[in-house]
């Protein structure tokens, strides 16, 4: 029986990395533009292209939030999955 619940935890954890893999990847097109935004900022030197390209960050400031917040969530529901199995229903309290 302790191997089955082995097997289990690994199929879960297995599941949420590769979820946490393709969050990080989304991540990397907000921080390429961004970064993409800043520099050509840079280059024009003008207040209107650093106006656009802080407000263009923001927004890819905001997908990256969004991004960090979905792998908190993976992590959470991982946990609790892991929990689940190790606890099963035996009076456990959840908060």
């Amino acid at each position: 029986m302790c191997g089955r619940n082995d097997v289990g935890e690994q199929n879960g954890e297995g599941e949420a990395m590769e979820q946490i893999g393709r969050a990080l990847h989304s991540l990397c097109q907000p921080l390429t533009t961004l970064q993409c935004r800043l520099e050509m900022a840079e280059l024009l030197c003008t207040m209107e292209a650093y106006r656009e390209s802080v407000k263009l960050g923001l927004a890819e400031c905001g997908r990256l939030v969004e991004g960090v917040e979905a792998m908190r969530e993976i992590l959470r529901a991982s946990r609790s999955a892991e929990n689940d199995l190790r606890f099963g229903d035996r009076g456990a309290v959840r908060i």
